[in-house]
């Protein structure tokens, strides 16, 4: 399966679980400082101030900014707070759409979801984008499966084919290398709500269904029990007081060869 090969769950829920990336924990006031008398310390033991180490470069934020067509999903990210979050996981792989996968949605849903109140719904959408794992093409290609996203749902990925398919998307470019990890162009918009990993458990179901469900023919003597008409010796009450041929109970022997039902006369004398 690509999803034991490519990540567990588990990173992608300790990583971007709880919301606890985003936001610090004020509930606890911080307890007061305790001080202390100050020390003498010679001049000679000062250390001089070091400087501050400088963040990675080239993360996958800094190669979608410098390559010039996401500058959409740039700023939807910095409005879903995903930014600095993304820039600092050791390991991740994003499935980018470009400006012109974002400019294919209607005006309607890109407002909707650039809104400050759906800001919720924006970074689910975001993160459906994001799988905890350095992803290589090599990886993907011949294989067809669902990969847990760092949205806690699947997606779809499907190398069987002549291009790499995410879902519904085409990878356009593949492998774009960044210090923490890659990047995927696709040419549309994912969307949770449309997984063809749900999908396609759904077309199994009903195969499944299909499969399970056999016409039995009936027995041959039922049939022939069916087709034949019930005999004398067969037939119950009900059928002989139905019968022409019976009269109060009694059976009218059938005419022999040569005769007619006409009266025979007798003779005078």
């Amino acid at each position: 399966m690509l999803r034991t090969r490519l990540l567990t769950a588990t990173a992608a829920i300790a990583l971007f679980g709880a919301g606890s990336v985003f936001a610090q924990d004020a509930t606890a006031p911080a307890a007061p400082p305790t001080r202390s008398a100050p020390a003498t310390v010679p001049d000679e033991a000062v250390a001089p101030p070091q400087a501050a180490t400088p963040a990675a470069a080239n993360t996958v934020i800094d190669v979608l900014a410098s390559n010039g067509q996401f500058t959409t999903l740039l700023a939807a990210l910095e409005a879903a707070q995903l930014t600095d979050t993304l820039k600092t996981q050791p390991a991740i792989s994003i499935f980018a759409p470009t400006d012109a996968a974002f400019a294919a949605l209607s005006e309607e849903d890109r407002t909707r979801l650039m809104d400050p109140a759906n800001v919720n719904e924006l970074r689910q959408l975001l993160l459906y984008h994001v799988v905890v794992a350095d992803v290589n093409s090599s990886q993907i290609e011949g294989t067809k499966g669902g990969v847990e996203t760092a949205a806690r749902t699947q997606v779809q990925l499907d190398g069987t084919g002549s291009a790499i398919k995410v879902d519904e998307a085409t990878v356009t470019t593949a492998d774009i290398e960044a210090s923490n990890g890659a990047i995927f162009a696709i040419d549309r918009v994912l969307n949770p709500a449309d997984s063809q990993v749900a999908a396609g458990d759904a077309d199994e179901d009903a195969a499944a269904a299909v499969d399970d469900t056999t016409t039995e023919a009936p027995p041959a003597d039922a049939a022939m029990d069916e087709a034949t008409p019930p005999t004398d010796e067969t037939m119950t009450g009900d059928d002989m007081d139905n019968d022409p041929a019976t009269t109060d109970g009694e059976t009218t022997p059938p005419p022999v060869d040569g005769q007619t039902d006409a009266p025979v006369s007798t003779p005078q004398s």
